[in-house]
């Protein structure tokens, strides 16, 4: 199997937010939920969503339509654990997207613009930059994914795409401005409006 893989991350423990981040109401599903859809909807062959912490509820919530669901067993590692769970249930894929679960305003034409510049310059990695900033979608080639594999723990990914230290990685600059991520009680309120 070839082309591009989106990687859902929902295997966290929400430990800031104090409760299951990813199963509260957003619109008329849920915070996975919505970002899901979102995903689903984009030009990615292929959609993976890996779970872990709490995946018996995380699993029994969600609602996809062409994802396969993954577990993590060792989701405690961090996010860059979860990649590598999610890359290796789809081992031919060429390039892959990652997406936080806890996005749910991530917008589609994004992730397909993230697509699009694989099919047409295949980097190395590429972050997407709001407005100069750089926030998710993230994309690592296959490449990249077995390079970074022997570096385990939570911070790979950030050094790799936040503070941006390898000229390898592109930027896919958009405007706008970044999905909001949902990691504390205040940033439901202020993304719920309540």
């Amino acid at each position: 199997m070839a082309g591009t893989t989106g990687i859902i991350l929902a295997a966290g423990a929400s430990e800031r937010m104090g409760r299951p981040k990813l199963l509260l109401p957003f619109g008329d599903t849920t915070i996975l939920g919505s970002t899901i859809e979102r995903v689903e909807a984009s030009r990615l062959d292929r959609v993976v969503i890996v779970t872990g912490f709490g995946g018996e509820a995380i699993e029994a919530s969600i609602e996809a339509q062409r994802s396969m669901i993954v577990t993590n067993p060792d989701f405690r590692r961090g996010n860059m654990s979860s990649l590598l769970t999610g890359a290796d249930a789809d081992p031919g894929a060429d390039a892959f997207v990652l997406v936080p679960g806890d996005l749910p305003t991530i917008r589609t034409a994004v992730i397909d613009a993230m697509v699009d510049l694989w099919e047409h310059q295949a980097p190395w990695a590429a972050v997407t930059a709001y407005n100069g900033r750089p926030a998710h979608p993230f994309l690592l080639s296959a490449a990249a994914v077995e390079e970074l594999r022997p570096f385990p723990g939570e911070k790979v990914l950030g050094r790799l795409f936040i503070d941006n230290g390898d000229g390898r990685v592109q930027r896919l600059d958009v405007s706008g401005d970044a999905p909001k991520d949902v990691n504390t009680p205040e940033d439901y309120e202020e993304l719920t409006g309540r």
